[in-house]
């Protein structure tokens, strides 16, 4: 990440841990997201997963 929000986050506001580099050695918490299912839907709508809007995330939410 570039340091830029993705758009379905814009108007949120979020921890600065959100832009540090993330430690690979320990467990990632969850996003409570489907990315999987997420990444095929932006992918057949030809966008990148940070294009996609609030609406179409909530989609995929766990």
């Amino acid at each position: 990440m570039n340091g830029m929000k993705p758009r379905f986050m814009e108007g949120s506001v979020v921890d600065q841990s959100y832009y540090e580099k993330p430690n690979p050695y320990i467990n990632a918490p969850s996003c409570h997201v489907n990315l999987l299912e997420l990444s095929r839907y932006a992918k057949k709508r030809g966008k990148k997963l940070v294009e996609l809007t609030q609406e179409e995330v909530k989609k995929f939410m766990i």
